[in-house]
Order: structure tokens, then C-alpha cells, then sequence
């Protein structure tokens, strides 16, 4: 008897006949559907045969008409939508959300209807719809929480909004992941899941330190301490400043977990960043790595070359104010006199005195 893990191996390597037979062979309609929308993926997205793709999705939506519960379907027309979308068939996505959705007003069980409605947002957030996502999350939550159902039901629903919602941040670019982590560690920490709620905290410090180049397989290779297969990653994906400011944002959640290698990176970034063009924008930002970074004289070097005043100003700060912290204070208090905002500078001198007066 085949099983989805038997199908999706075959799919990876693009054995797409011998995955079709085997899809035929398994016995939950649930997982033909999932097999059938990821062959169709897989063949958009690998150059297969693309003529196959419209027989592929019939075939997944006549086997979820099929079924028998209204929160199944909608699982099912969600799963359809979300290649569609994938596939950049944006219409045709569409159309299946909103049939979704249709079938979810027929469901008379709160608890199945959020967890299904959490599903269908999860597939939202996979095509790219993250804003239309967070709102039938918000749904899902609303439905469970509602629900005039025992205790540990209502738990069990909330447990499963606050996975997918784990789920979609890992699936979508550091931009678009915060919102879902933030509502998934909310659920998580207010349920005591502790360990979860811990997991669901690092990775969004990771989202937020390693933001410009988040893309998900880059941010797992983090989470998972593969630091070079993630540079392997940027290194193939970007190139220029963004590839510049992605190696420092990695270099700096290296640091953050105590990894030594940082400096290497950090070093390394530099060695073929000639001739770069950066904007406005790019040296505020590669002054502010560089800063948390604690390579000082490069922050500087970044922050004079700032245009607008307030924020040079910011930028001169923070550097002193490391300086400072470093108990480097002569240094950190000839920075602060030339900060050419006189508010700013006021400011700095006063940081600067109190973090003085507070060394023992």
C-alpha cells in the first residue's frame, strides 16, 4: 500500500509517471490531494510537463468534491488554491479560496471550522496572500475561542492555530513571517507551552536580525546551525550590497548565539564589496550592523557618509555610546563632540557621563 512519503521522494526527483501511479494507490483522499498539488507544483516549477497541470487539478478537485465534510473540502479547495497561486494562476486561486470559504459556512462544529479556517490561512500565506491570511487567522482564533465546546477542545483547536501559524512564518520571506510568528508565540506563551513558545522567541529574533535576506531556506539553515550552508545560499541567490548587508545581518545572528566565526564572516563580506553603488539607505543600514557588530571603525567610516543629519547623528551615537560600553570613553566622548545634531549630541554626552559614573 503506498503511502505519501512513498509519492513525494518520486515527485522531488521527477520520476512524475511513477508518482502518478503510486498517487492512484493511496488511500486518504487528503493526501492524493496534497500529492496531486505538489506534482503539479513540482511541474511548473521544474520545467516538466506543464500540458499535464490542468488534468492534475481537475483530478484534485473532483477527488475533494468528493468528500464527505464540509471542513474537508475546504482543507482541499484550500490545498488546490494555494498551487494555484503558487503558480502565479492568481484567478484561479481565487476562485478556489472563495469556495473554501463557501464550504466553511456550511460547518457546524467551531472547533473543526477554525482549525480548517486556520488551514485555509496557512495556504493563503504559502500563495503569497500574507495580509488576507492574518485576517482568516484571526477568524480561526475568534471561531475556537467562541465555541461552547469543553476546555481541552477549545485548547486542542488553539494548539493547532498557533502551528500553522508557526508553520506560515516558516514558509514565507522575514518580511512577511514576523506577524505569524508574533500571534503563534502569543498563543503558545499564553497556553504554558514553554519550549514552544522559546522556539517560536528565537526565531523571531532570527526574522528580525536577518531580515533583508530572510528567505526561509536560508533562515532554517540559521535555526539549525548550518551557518555556511546559509551563506551557500546567499552567495547563490543575491549579489552586490543586498548580498553585502545579508552576510553581515548572518554575521550578526552568528554573534547573537555566540559563534566566533562571526568575525571571519564579517571580514569576508568586505573583500569583494568594491565598486558597490549603496543608496542612502544601504549605508544607514550597513552602519547599524556594523555597530551591533562591534566593528566600530567601519561603522564610522559608513555612518560620516550619511546625508541627512538627524540620522548621521543617530548613527554617531550608537557608535560612541559602544565605545562607551567598551570603556572606551575618552574616544566615546571626542565622537559625541562632533555629532553635528545639537540635540543628539547633548544626548550622547549625558549617555555617555551616566554610563561613566556608573562604572564601579
Amino acid at each position: 500500500m503506498a503511502t505519501l512519503e512513498d509519492v513525494i521522494p518520486l515527485i522531488e526527483r521527477g520520476y512524475y509517471e511513477e508518482a502518478l501511479e503510486k498517487i492512484e494507490g493511496l488511500d486518504d483522499p487528503m493526501d492524493k490531494v496534497e500529492a496531486l498539488t505538489r506534482l503539479a507544483v513540482t511541474i511548473h516549477s521544474k520545467g516538466g510537463p506543464t500540458d499535464w497541470i490542468p488534468g492534475i487539478i481537475d483530478d484534485a478537485s473532483y477527488i475533494v468534491q468528493k468528500m464527505d465534510y464540509p471542513s474537508d473540502r475546504a482543507m482541499g479547495y484550500s490545498m488546490i488554491a494555494s498551487a494555484l497561486g503558487r503558480m502565479e494562476y492568481h484567478e484561479e486561486a481565487a476562485d478556489f479560496f472563495n469556495t473554501a470559504i463557501e464550504e466553511l459556512d456550511r460547518a457546524k462544529d467551531p472547533v473543526e471550522k477554525g482549525i480548517a479556517l486556520a488551514f485555509l490561512a496557512y495556504h493563503m500565506a504559502l500563495s503569497g496572500y500574507s495580509e488576507q491570511a492574518l485576517d482568516v487567522f484571526d477568524l480561526a482564533f475568534d471561531s475556537i475561542i467562541n465555541a461552547e465546546v469543553a476546555y481541552r477542545l477549545k485548547v486542542d483547536g488553539l494548539l493547532k492555530i498557533a502551528e500553522l501559524l508557526e508553520k506560515a512564518g516558516d514558509s514565507v520571506p522575514s518580511s512577511r513571517a514576523l506577524k505569524f510568528y508574533e500571534m503563534s508565540f502569543d498563543i503558545f506563551d499564553k497556553l504554558n507551552v514553554n519550549q514552544q513558545a522559546a522556539i517560536i522567541e528565537k526565531k523571531i529574533e532570527l526574522t528580525k536580525t536577518v531580515y533583508d535576506v530572510g528567505l526561509p531556506q536560508i533562515r532554517r539553515a540559521l535555526m539549525e546551525g548550518k551557518n555556511h550552508y546559509a551563506l551557500a545560499i546567499l552567495d547563490r541567490k543575491y549579489s552586490g550590497v543586498v548580498k553585502l548587508i545579508g552576510a553581515l545581518e548572518i554575521a550578526l545572528w552568528m554573534k547573537r548565539v555566540n559563534n566566533p566565526e562571526y568575525l571571519d564572516i564579517m571580514d569576508r563580506a568586505f573583500e569583494n564589496c568594491q565598486n558597490l553603488h549603496f543608496t542612502e539607505a544601504n549605508v544607514q543600514q550597513i552602519a547599524r550592523l556594523l555597530t551591533a557588530l562591534g566593528s566600530l571603525k567601519r561603522a564610522l567610516a559608513f555612518a560620516i557618509k550619511i546625508k541627512d543629519v538627524r540620522k548621521k547623528s543617530e548613527a554617531m551615537k550608537a557608535i560612541a555610546l559602544e565605545l562607551a560600553l567598551n570603556e572606551d570613553v575618552e574616544n566615546a566622548e571626542k565622537l559625541a563632540a562632533n555629532i553635528p545634531d545639537p540635540q543628539v549630541r547633548e544626548e550622547a554626552l549625558i549617555e555617555i557621563e551616566t554610563l561613566r559614573e556608573g562604572k564601579p
